[in-house]
């Protein structure tokens, strides 16, 4: 399936059902003009709503929820429930919910990464057999979504990593079929404050107060944000330096880049529709005065600011996020309608019309065996993984240290005498290079670039007069941009 050819509503707004035994008021949708409603369900009990549903415009995400789930398999009795949902029109289907996490399993187990045999092996034979099912009904079946927690036993990027690898190893031409068949990847992304509206620059976040939904400047790519990329360069998804070495994926789009990373390493994937079935900015503040600011990088959030941000976060997905990235439900229902009215985010998302997604038909897969991979860095995902200045030959070296310094200093980047040293670079990092060349060399020195290693960025930069280094550089570093 091409990433344009899933059902869906376009609309990326979405809410999550109060609980299983509760059923959701299809009148506060509508009027929050939702796309997207996840129903947890017990059994076929809301049929009648998903017709109603999808007659306005909202597309039901369904998962049966059994407790303490674990490792469970497909039953005749789930089967049934998920065919009679696909019956009145529901094609978005997910099993399994946070399995990294000790409450979802039987008393007494710990799911733990590394325990392959009985936790990560029966989650994914029985998750194998699920998709097969809900793909050969006719509907779309979800990757899991993992907590986005960090720790010992239940990290998400040590799980991410092991149940790809293990699909990788042992089910490889399996999960492909899968994949090019209806496959789409649940994620839970709570970001807290883990975005902002530039200012003056992009460094520059406004304060809360200042804040407006309809203004640009809104980042919402975190790690890839320029606050981030500024207080740990090079951080990505899955990889960082020494104090974060296996990345940050704790932001709107964080797991959907981690995801799409190892598809594309692992299986030579393209993309698939991401899609957050649980989260949004988090804790949502309930009472005039709440204010909350996990992250202090970043500026809080007030009870006035949670609307304006919310609906900023749903344009953004809409207008900005990777074509991948379909929306999220609003972890939920009795968390935003709270009295008479609903928190800020209800009357905000009310009072202003939705943007809807253009989805581009991109294909699963990208066309490269992972088995025979060129030599050298590999796609980049948001932002460069390495960041290199390489001066050709004919350029002043000491132009770029004496009148580059404020640049040198604030981004560190790694000067290579050649070209050639491009080739030890592995697979799995990406490189984005700033090229110093006189004004004659530019393009075939790019050339030389583009041809050998193809998925690096090049940022040209022809100078021919020293105090171009100066203006053009440390404009940047002023800026925080790594790159024009």
């Amino acid at each position: 399936m091409l990433l344009s050819e899933y059902q869906w509503s376009r609309n990326p707004r979405g809410m999550h059902n109060f609980s299983a035994a509760a059923r959701m008021d299809l009148g506060k949708l509508v009027q929050m003009h939702m796309g997207w409603a996840k129903l947890v369900t017990l059994g076929p009990d809301y049929l009648d709503l998903v017709e109603e549903m999808l007659k306005n415009g909202i597309t039901p995400i369904v998962r049966v929820w059994r407790p303490r789930f674990g490792a469970g398999a497909p039953t005749s009795d789930l089967v049934g429930i998920w065919r009679a949902f696909f019956e009145r029109g529901v094609r978005w289907f997910e099993f399994y919910n946070e399995p990294n996490l000790d409450n979802e399993w039987q008393e007494g187990h710990l799911p733990d990464w590394r325990d392959m045999e009985g936790t990560i092996i029966p989650i994914l034979q029985n998750w194998l057999a699920f998709a097969e099912i809900i793909i050969g009904m006719g509907g779309y079946p979800a990757f899991p979504a993992l907590s986005e927690s960090v720790g010992i036993h239940y990290d998400v990027s040590r799980w991410l990593d092991v149940m790809m690898n293990y699909l990788a190893e042992q089910h490889y031409d399996r999960f492909r079929g899968i994949a090019q068949n209806g496959l789409w990847v649940a994620t839970h992304p709570y970001i807290y404050n883990h975005f902002y509206q530039e200012g003056a620059n992009p460094l520059d976040a406004r304060a809360a107060g200042a804040q407006r939904a309809w203004e640009p400047g809104w980042r919402f790519e975190y790690p890839y944000d320029p606050i981030t990329q500024a207080s740990k360069p090079g951080i990505t998804s899955i990889s960082g330096p020494a104090d974060a070495p296996l990345g940050d994926p704790v932001g709107l789009v964080g797991m959907g880049y981690a995801f799409m990373k190892k598809f594309e390493m692992l299986f030579g994937g393209g993309a698939i529709p991401v899609v957050g079935t649980e989260g949004g900015i988090n804790p949502v503040p309930k009472f005039p005065g709440e204010y909350h600011q996990l992250d202090t990088r970043f500026p809080g959030y007030s009870y006035e600011s949670h609307g304006e941000a919310t609906v900023a976060m749903f344009n953004w997905i809409a207008q900005s996020a990777p074509p991948w990235m379909f929306g999220v439900t609003l972890w939920k229902e009795d968390e935003y309608y709270v009295g008479d009215t609903g928190v800020t985010a209800v009357r905000r998302l009310s009072e202003s019309p939705p943007i809807y997604k253009n989805v581009p038909p991109l294909e699963p897969f990208g066309g490269i065996d992972p088995r025979e991979r060129l030599k050298g860095p590999g796609p980049i995902h948001g932002t460069p993984d390495l960041h290199f200045v390489i001066l050709a030959p004919g350029f002043q070296g000491d132009w770029f240290f004496e009148q580059g310094r404020a640049y040198y200093e604030r981004f560190r980047p790694i000067l290579l005498p050649s070209v050639d040293y491009l080739a030890y670079i592995p697979y799995e990092r990406s490189v984005g290079v700033t090229l110093l060349t006189p004004p004659g060399m530019s393009e075939f020195m790019k050339a030389q670039i583009s041809e050998r290693y193809p998925y690096i960025w090049i940022d040209l930069l022809p100078i021919d007069q020293p105090e171009q280094v100066g203006q053009i550089l440390n404009a940047r570093a002023a800026s925080g941009r790594k790159f024009g």
